[in-house]
């Protein structure tokens, strides 16, 4: 296998940070949720959120400090975040939404709005004082090398020096995004819960209208 460096990320990663979002929130499907919800774009949403980790808000799932990628012969070949749920005395969904509010035009925030409740009901909350697992990605070339395996090791044991009290990780997978859910079985998660809406129409937003909460110990 090549060498391959794994670091924290830094801001001059962000373009392939946002690629790693945006096919994490796909999950294997043509379904970008953050276009579909807030009537955006794929083109805007890369620069959106662009504008977003610029910001360098720590603790949530937007945020570069969230993230570590393994390189080989200088080049980004995946990525993975990860975070303490409530590290910085916000939840990270609150923090991700003042971001998404800050940087998105009001009609966009409008338009996410109408739909709140339908998204609602495949939301499963972030539990504090865990370890929260997100987004994965690694390009074609790379796969099946176990890298998101290697990232995920890496970045709990950082998560774990830094606070050895936590003994909990947690990800979230939909159901529709099998590779995911084998992938973070191999790595010791288990199912532990399940949401899922029965209103269809939720599939015009997400990959999926069943998502998965998985645990691991650290």
């Amino acid at each position: 296998m090549d060498y391959i460096n794994i670091r924290h990320a830094t801001e001059a990663d962000i373009p392939f940070l946002v690629k790693t979002i945006i096919e994490a929130e796909k999950s294997g499907t043509e379904v970008l949720s953050y276009s579909s919800i807030f009537g955006v774009t794929e083109a805007e949403t890369e620069d959106y959120l662009t504008q977003v980790l610029e910001e360098e808000i720590d603790g949530c799932e937007l945020s570069v400090s969230s993230f570590m990628v393994a390189e080989s012969d200088n080049q980004i070949v995946a990525a993975l975040s990860a975070w303490v749920e409530g590290s910085e005395g916000l939840a990270s969904s609150k923090l991700k939404g003042n971001l998404l509010s800050f940087v998105l035009p009001p009609q966009a925030i409008q338009k996410a709005a109408k739909v709140s409740g339908l998204l609602n009901q495949v939301h499963i909350d972030y539990i504090d004082g865990t370890v929260q697992k997100g987004a994965g990605y690694v390009i074609e070339s790379f796969r099946k090398k176990g890298l998101l395996g290697r990232l995920t090791e890496e970045i709990f044991a950082y998560y774990k020096e830094k606070n050895p009290e936590i003994k909990i990780a947690h990800t979230q997978v939909f159901e529709c995004n099998i590779p995911a859910l084998k992938a973070n079985q191999k790595i010791g998660f288990e199912v532990v819960d399940s949401v899922e809406c029965e209103d269809l129409t939720v599939l015009k937003y997400l990959p999926s209208n069943k998502k998965l909460l998985l645990k691991r110990q650290l």
